[in-house]
Order: C-alpha cells, then sequence, then structure tokens
C-alpha cells in the first residue's frame, strides 16, 4: 500500500512577520479572480536540470490562454535541440510562440521588443538574474517579474517539515539573494517555489531511477527510514500555477509553493510503481552516512533529499485560484507506460552505486 498523506489544512499561511520576537502568519485571503487581457510574455529557460522543461509547458498552457510567448533559451541551440525537452519547441512554434536562443546574461542576445511579463525560469543566483532584472523591469519595459526559484531555499526543519510561504530561508541561498534584491527595487515581481517535479520531456530523473530498478527486478536502495515524505508534482500543475501569473494583480509581491497537494513517502514510490507493474516491492533501507555515501541529507545516487521535504500549497488555491489535476499515484500507470514507450528499459543503467550498497548490507 502507499503511503500518502493529503495536505489540506485547515489554514492557508501567508508571508510571515515577526512579533515581539515569534514569528507569526497572516492567513490568506480568498481573492475573486479577475477577467485577463492577453498580454507579452518572455521566458528565460535554463539549458538543464529539473527545471528546464516547466520552459516548455509553461509556453504552451500561455498561448492557451491566449498570450503571446516568446521564449529565450540558454545555451546553444546546434547542441541542446536534439535532446528533450528542447526537441519539442518546433511543435511549440507552430502553435504560435517564438523561439530564440541565447545568454541570459547578454542582453545583446536577448529576443527585441517590450514584453509586459518576464518569467526568469533560468537564474539561480543574483550575478545571472540581475542583468534581466535590470534591463526589463529597472528600465520600465515589463510591468510583472517572475521569478522561477526553488523550496530548496528553505532551511530544513525536523520538528515542522512541511513548508509554508514565509518559513525560514537559507540566507546563503542564490535564490534568496535574488529575492531581497526584487524587494529593494521595489519592482512587482512574484516568486514561485517548485518542489519535485515529473512529466512528459523532463531532462532529469524523478520516477525514472525508481522503474530502472524496478523494470529490472534489483532491490531499489532507499535512504532509512523509508517514510520520509515528498512531494512529486506534474509539470502541467506547474505551468497553470505560473501562467495565472499575467495581469493579476494578486500575484504581485507574493511567494507561492509550487507542488501538490499530496505527499508521498519514499517507499510509497516504490510500492506505486510496483504496483501498476504487477511486481512485488523489493526495498532496500540503507544508512547513507554509516557505509560512506552521504550526508546532511544526501545520498549518493539518491535523486531526492534524504529527508522530509515537502510543502503546502493553499495559498495558490486561495489567491491565485489554482487547483491541480494531477496527482502521483493517478499517474503512475501513465509513468511506467512512457517509460517503456522510451526504450529506457533497454538501455544499460549504471547500478555500481547500488552494487557497493547491496555489497555492504551482505556484511
Amino acid at each position: 500500500e502507499t503511503m500518502q498523506t493529503s495536505l489540506r489544512s485547515s489554514r492557508a499561511l501567508g508571508p510571515a512577520r515577526k512579533i515581539g520576537g515569534i514569528k507569526a502568519t497572516r492567513p490568506c485571503v480568498s481573492r475573486r479572480a479577475l477577467p485577463v487581457k492577453n498580454q507579452s510574455c518572455l521566458i528565460i529557460n535554463t539549458k538543464g536540470g529539473g527545471h528546464a522543461f516547466i520552459g516548455l509547458h509553461l509556453a504552451q498552457e500561455l498561448l492557451k490562454r491566449g498570450h503571446t510567448v516568446t521564449i529565450c533559451n540558454d545555451g546553444d541551440n546546434t547542441k541542446l535541440s536534439s535532446k528533450a525537452p528542447f526537441s519539442q519547441y518546433s511543435q511549440l512554434e507552430r502553435q504560435g510562440a517564438t523561439v530564440t536562443w541565447g545568454s541570459p546574461t547578454d542582453p545583446s542576445t536577448w529576443p527585441k521588443g517590450d514584453f509586459e511579463v518576464v518569467y526568469d525560469n533560468n537564474g539561480k543566483d543574483l550575478e545571472s538574474c540581475k542583468p534581466l532584472i535590470d534591463q526589463h523591469m529597472s528600465q520600465g519595459k515589463a510591468k510583472h517579474y517572475v521569478f522561477v526559484g526553488s523550496a530548496g531555499a528553505y532551511n530544513a526543519n525536523s520538528i515542522e517539515p512541511c513548508h509554508y510561504e514565509g518559513d525560514a530561508r537559507k540566507a546563503s541561498a542564490g535564490h534568496v539573494e535574488v529575492e531581497k534584491y526584487l524587494e529593494l527595487i521595489n519592482m512587482p515581481y512574484t516568486v514561485f517555489q517548485p518542489l519535485y517535479i515529473y512529466g512528459p520531456h523532463t531532462a532529469k530523473d524523478c520516477e525514472q531511477w525508481f522503474i530502472d530498478r524496478i523494470a529490472r527486478d534489483r532491490p531499489v536502495p532507499i535512504p532509512a527510514p523509508g517514510i520520509q515524505l515528498t512531494t512529486l508534482t506534474h509539470v502541467e500543475d506547474v505551468a497553470t500555477m505560473l501562467a495565472s501569473v499575467p495581469g493579476n494583480p494578486n500575484a504581485v509581491g507574493q511567494h507561492y509553493n509550487v507542488c501538490s497537494d499530496r505527499c508521498i513517502s519514499f517507499v510509497g514510490i516504490v510500492n506505486a510503481i510496483s504496483k501498476a507493474m504487477g511486481k512485488e516491492p523489493n526495498v532496500l533501507l540503507y544508512d547513507p552516512a554509516a557505509l560512506g555515501l552521504g550526508k546532511s541529507g544526501k545520498a549518493e545516487g539518491f535523486p531526492f533529499r534524504t529527508i522530509h521535504f515537502f510543502a503546502n500549497s493553499d495559498k495558490a488555491k486561495m489567491e491565485l485560484g489554482w487547483q491541480p489535476k494531477h496527482s502521483f499515484v493517478g499517474d503512475v500507470n501513465d509513468l511506467v507506460d512512457a517509460y517503456f514507450a522510451s526504450g529506457r528499459d533497454k538501455k544499460d543503467i549504471d547500478f555500481s552505486i547500488d552494487d557497493k550498497i547491496i555489497q555492504a548490507m551482505r556484511k
């Protein structure tokens, strides 16, 4: 049986404030959705990692809503255009989007024209974001800057592990540095904080890591105790939340967690996939630190943090009118089908770290 927990809390929390040295939160107020006119949107998209396919799906959602969309992708198109998700850009152009390639820190490579909404799905620190902010926001060309940050900037909390907007953040995180600059220059901005994302045309493993092992009847090595909770969010749900920004004053100056309203344990992921494949789950629990394979919430070769990593998305529901349409358990059969359709089950996978773990656990 999968181990899932609903994250439907009895209250949604807004940004934190200090009262007498104690962090307090204000309840979110549900705001009526406003009619939105079509706007010109620029997406600066990263060339790799778990966020690379956000740009593709966000562009599709914005086009569906009637907005004009231009993507400027970091990197060399001759090297990237045959890889996921960039191999889908030709279809995006047929749908009406403009696709360009350039450097997010070099304005001379950016597409010409004025854009009302600028999505930064690339920058990780102020050095990589400041040129875009200064060019499009400080000079008054854009009306709204949308920064796709990361929930990884939250401080881990072993007492209350579920992250809410306004929780303590890592002062050293590059994303936090960007957020402070946005506040300093007093420009209209919104910050989105995704967790783990799955779905079509990803450039980074999520469920694939688990299926690799289950499909080959190998044990799945899971950092103990295995009941650590996380949220896995379909990229289409990520896109619909981000696409709610154009023309929406409710979003200005706000931070939003981007995640499913359900969480699942590591063992639950194995159980769900095994059930979809008609196999018995085979979990091997181990201590990464004891085997010299990890510390500080990380494990060599494992795709997720080894601690609880989940968040609450009620604020986006209340303020943006957003509702997720997907759940990992509801999508797992399609994910397994997509894995086999891709031919990955025929590929050679490096299980050398798994073999180290298996060998060590036999001693």
